[in-house]
């Protein structure tokens, strides 16, 4: 029969025999092995026979009794036993070898040599025991094969997470890591000197504790601890044995530092928005109710309070227009077509305007770049007047004295447009959160503005391929730069 061991599933799992073995071995209903003890059994009475009758009949001739006779016997039998040495060591040595021939198979079974083979054409119990031999290796080879198979594809399955994955065995001894935890913990090349050597891996000796605490209790473990600049949630799970008992445990970690950051942005978010709605509806209602119940009864200061009522209401038109306009950027919304235009006319235009709010407010507004020869730019202009107004307008708003400077600079690729001003400046610590949503360095948020001219500031050029920044220094004053680029690129070249 031909077996194919290097493809297990190729085998049928039943017992497969070779018809003409089958039908030989079901003719011989009687077992190899009784035969030949009974020829043995046979040889042994029949040279006893032969052996003690004489004796057995000279002995009661001569007289001798019942236990001569009895010698007589016993005689036969010995000489019996030791003529039938040799015959029962042709008829019994091949069964002997067949039998150590199948033990040393079943060793190297045992020993996980699957390729063992039995010889199958032994007579009778022997070719069967052989064949059942093989049948359980070809069997525990196929199962060892499938249990490699769903190792490996776990094994890929648990490497392939983005989630850290720990397990230990029962004596707390770590069984598998994942990369991911690689990425997550800084790996020790030695553990000499550590007071846990697991912490090899994970330098952190209270995650330690909280395993061997799953152990010992058998119930689940989930908290969130700060790592570097991480912040992870832990989850260990203890592993169950088929009694009941705890045989390990298995610890899943999740980075959730984008999470808690987004959840930390949305509830600042809300309450942002809910301050920056409330402080205009505050002020309107302040001033309906005295109307309302005639308590204001000058003419002028009726006139005073409509005039406050107006601005809010205005204060509340443009922040809602605020959030709206942001809200389309980052959505995607927001189509915005590019063209040749030019800049300098439209830096004077919108200097010219501010100049006037500039004075107001106590300001030299100033251009302090020579336009004369700015080369063309691929952009829109409304938004680039957008943008240059939204810094123009904060400039002024945060300057008390001094002055606010335009610079235009240009190289070959594309034109720096900046804003720098004299006013209050920013710290140090508040420079990566200035294009938030609704920050402001006032924290009481009682300050000019909204918090939104800058978030959509970089919106837009976010959406126009274009970049933004800020240089400044507390007390000192801000420089706000924004690029816009000469050339169009090669697809919107070739689309245009």
């Amino acid at each position: 029969m031909k077996r194919f061991r290097s493809l297990p599933g190729s085998r049928p799992s039943v017992s497969v025999v070779d018809e003409p073995k089958a039908a030989s071995r079901k003719k011989n209903s009687h077992s190899v092995l009784i035969q030949r003890a009974v020829l043995f059994t046979a040889l042994e009475f029949l040279v006893a026979v032969l052996v003690g009758s004489p004796i057995f009949h000279l002995a009661d001739r001569l007289g001798a009794g019942r236990f001569a006779s009895l010698i007589g016997l016993l005689t036969g039998f010995i000489a019996a036993c030791a003529a039938a040495w040799p015959l029962s060591k042709v008829l019994l040595m091949k069964s002997v070898q067949q039998i150590s021939s199948l033990r040393d198979v079943a060793v190297k079974v045992s020993g996980g040599d699957f390729d063992a083979h039995a010889d199958e054409d032994m007579p009778g119990e022997m070719g069967e025991l052989a064949e059942a031999l093989n049948n359980l290796s070809y069997q525990l080879s196929r199962n060892m094969y499938m249990l490699i198979v769903e190792r490996n594809r776990l094994k890929h399955m648990l490497n392939g997470l983005s989630e850290g994955i720990i397990a230990i065995d029962a004596q707390g001894q770590i069984t598998h890591i994942n990369p991911a935890i690689e990425g997550m913990f800084e790996q020790k090349k030695v553990s000499v000197g550590l007071p846990d050597a697991r912490m090899k891996y994970v330098p952190d000796k209270s995650v330690w504790e909280d395993f061997d605490a799953v152990i010992k209790s058998g119930e689940a473990v989930t908290r969130t601890f700060n790592h570097r600049e991480m912040t992870l949630r832990m989850t260990i799970t203890p592993i169950v044995d088929e009694i009941g008992a705890t045989a390990g445990a298995v610890g899943l970690f999740s980075d959730v530092t984008q999470m808690e950051r987004l959840e930390r942005t949305r509830r600042e978010y809300v309450s942002n928005v809910s301050h920056e709605l409330r402080t205009p509806l505050t002020a309107v209602r302040a001033l309906v109710e005295p109307l309302k119940e005639g308590m204001v009864t000058k003419e002028e200061d009726r006139m005073r309070y409509y005039d406050i009522i107006l601005r809010e209401v205005m204060r509340l038109s443009r922040l809602i227009n605020d959030q709206l306009e942001l809200s389309r950027l980052q959505s995607g919304g927001v189509a915005i077509e590019k063209r040749r235009m030019q800049l300098d006319d439209l830096i004077y235009d919108v200097c010219d305007r501010y100049n006037s709010i500039a004075e107001e407010h106590g300001l030299q507004l100033n251009i302090e770049s020579d336009l004369s020869n700015c080369p063309s730019v691929w952009a829109n202009a409304d938004r680039v007047e957008q943008m240059f107004i939204i810094l123009l307008d904060n400039a002024i708003k945060y300057t008390e004295a001094g002055s606010v400077n335009v610079h235009v600079g240009w190289d070959e690729e594309k034109v720096t447009i900046t804003v720098r001003d004299t006013g209050i400046g920013i710290s140090e610590e508040d420079l990566p959160y200035v294009f938030d949503r609704f920050y402001k360095v006032d924290k009481a948020h009682s300050g000019k503005g909204s918090g939104l001219g800058l978030s959509i500031a970089k919106e837009l050029l976010n959406r126009m391929d274009e970049q933004i920044w800020v240089e400044s220094e507390k007390g000192v004053g801000s420089a706000f730069s924004f690029t816009v680029h000469r050339n169009p690129p090669a697809s919107e070249e070739q689309a245009s």
